[in-house]
């Protein structure tokens, strides 16, 4: 039975458009509340950048101030002196250990001819240490009438006359002038030169003269022998030390004259100079 009153359905309410200013889903927030917590925010940020930017600086300079430069020491000094180091570092006043460039102190100290290398230390409040590795004559350029240092890597040392007599090998064949003009080839030769020197001295017994003039050549006098050696020195000494054992009652005492710059052999002749 279908009673009088009517049945009620459920209509699909309608969509209530949304005011201006209004969030879907609630309540619409103040859009000036919105700009002043922007400004405020950005207000903080910027007066924190002031401040650490300010504080940066302060502690910069506190640390700099901390850390000035108020002793240099210098040690491995023998031919060079103090002054002359003092004055190629060339450092400016109040400068801080935190400032100092160790690459470009290296490359003012060692454009010296003596100083081979050099190491710096900071000793923190106030110090700086530069240790100082000098070259070392290790042979004497005979070529003129005014005999000068050579170093093991074939650099001439100046300002020290070598004097007559000593025990250091002696390099001819090139100048001093050779020397600066042509540095790499110079050098080359003369630490090639007082290489085979050393190695002989293992062997032999007193003072080499050592003629670097041939670029493919290099000849070694010793008081009864004399060697050639080519530029293969290492394999050519070898050469030289397996065959030596058997060889040396021979050739001691005589003036003999052992060549090595043929590859795989070792020739022996009588020393005609």
């Amino acid at each position: 039975m279908i009673s009088g009153k009517s049945l009620s359905t459920n209509r699909p309410r309608k969509n209530r458009p949304l005011k201006k200013g209004e969030a879907f889903g609630g309540t619409g927030k103040n859009p000036k509340n919105s700009r002043v917590r922007r400004v405020v925010i950005g207000s903080v940020l910027a007066c924190l950048i002031v401040v650490i930017v300010v504080g940066g600086r302060q502690v910069i300079r506190w640390a700099g101030e901390w850390t000035e430069i108020q002793q240099i020491t210098v040690v491995g000094l023998d031919r060079v002196s103090r002054d002359e180091i003092i004055t190629r570092l060339a450092l400016p006043p109040h400068i801080s250990l935190l400032s100092v460039d160790p690459d470009l102190l290296s490359t003012r100290l060692e454009s010296h001819p003596w100083i081979g290398s050099v190491a710096f230390d900071r000793v923190f409040p106030h110090s700086l240490v530069v240790q100082v590795s000098e070259r070392q004559p290790a042979a004497v350029l005979g070529s003129s009438k005014e005999r000068y240092f050579l170093d093991a890597e074939g650099y001439l040392l100046p300002g020290e006359k070598a004097q007559e007599g000593g025990t250091l090998p002696i390099v001819e064949g090139v100048t001093s002038k050779f020397l600066t003009q042509n540095e790499d080839e110079g050098h080359r030769r003369a630490k090639l030169g007082i290489h085979i020197a050393e190695l002989l001295s293992q062997q032999f017994s007193g003072r080499p003269r050592i003629d670097v003039s041939n670029p493919y050549t290099t000849i070694v006098d010793l008081p009864a022998i004399r060697f050639q050696f080519g530029r293969e020195v290492e394999d050519q000494w070898q050469r030289f030390l397996v065959l030596y054992p058997t060889v040396k009652k021979e050739i001691e005492g005589r003036s003999q004259e052992v060549d090595l710059r043929f590859a795989q052999k070792v020739i022996f002749r009588k020393r005609t100079l």
